[in-house]
């Protein structure tokens, strides 16, 4: 990074003032939990690995503590995605201080389109590095997944026990719709997990860094479609899966073509069992 961006950014006051010079106290109905500690922050950015010279997408800024780590660590171009008008001044002013490396749009994440941001910028190769807000981070991911075409790496921070569900192994407790969805389209690795004690309110949870990286999917892989499989299939888990697999034609030729058995249920399925039922019905009406 330009020697004088990085004294600038440096020079300006610490997270902590900003919150009190601003009045950006955090607001429980939008899950504003603030990181102070700029040595934690520049570790989440050292996770993602590649964020020298490359776009960052950011959800949820605040009062921008990540976002001068993402600057810090030689990020070319930082688009901010951040609903709470209260932090746009002190995010222009490390705008201003970062000769102009940020973009802000002043907009509800959930209601952003990620291919279309990414067109608007004309952005080649992105990531998003993000404290995502808890209520809405597993809404925003289903949302992103599969990635746009210039988005190649997502480092995430949840809290644990959704991680946990992104990362579970078939037949565990923790594997479920969230555990497919995931495992079918991405490669997903916990990469360091942080207490509570780390933030500013305090959350009532263990908190995660996920790493989310993009599979090659097949040309007949259909999202909307697994959606549907899963939705149903888990809405009676405990079901042996004969039955819950007949609403998508005869259950038992289906478990013939996925080689399971009838008694199986919705947990014991395979990632694979899964991409391949979701292609099935895809094909077929009337298996």
């Amino acid at each position: 990074m330009n020697k004088g961006i990085y004294n600038a950014i440096n020079k300006l006051p610490s997270i902590s003032s900003t919150i009190k010079e601003y009045n950006l106290s955090a607001k429980k109905k939008l899950s504003q939990n603030f990181i102070l500690d700029m040595n934690l922050t520049d570790k989440i950015v050292r996770l993602s690995d590649s964020v020298k010279n490359n776009t960052v997408i950011e959800i949820g800024a605040g009062p921008g503590a990540l976002t001068r780590s993402i600057l810090l660590n030689g990020a070319k171009k930082v688009i901010i995605i951040e609903k709470d008008k209260r932090f746009l001044k002190a995010l222009q002013l490390l705008n201003t201080s970062s000769n102009n490396r940020i973009i802000i749009e002043n907009e509800d994440a959930l209601k952003i389109d990620l291919k279309m941001l990414i067109e608007k910028h004309n952005i080649q190769q992105s990531e998003i590095v993000a404290n995502l807000p808890y209520s809405i981070a597993t809404k925003l991911l289903l949302n992103w997944i599969p990635f746009p075409k210039g988005l190649h790496k997502m480092t995430l921070m949840f809290q644990t026990e959704v991680a946990e569900r992104i990362v579970a192994e078939p037949g565990t407790k923790k594997y479920g719709r969230l555990s497919i969805l995931l495992g079918i389209m991405t490669d997903s690795r916990i990469l360091m997990n942080i207490p509570p004690s780390a933030f500013t309110p305090k959350p009532k949870v263990n908190s995660s860094i996920i790493q989310i990286k993009q599979k090659k999917l097949d040309k007949n892989f259909n999202k909307n479609i697994l959606e549907k499989v899963t939705q149903i299939l888990f809405n009676k888990r405990r079901k042996q899966i004969k039955s819950t697999l007949s609403q998508f034609g005869d259950p038992i030729k289906i478990c013939n073509l996925l080689n399971i058995k009838p008694s199986q249920r919705p947990e014991e399925l395979t990632l694979g069992n899964y991409e391949k039922l979701a292609c099935l019905v895809s094909k077929y009406q009337d298996l």
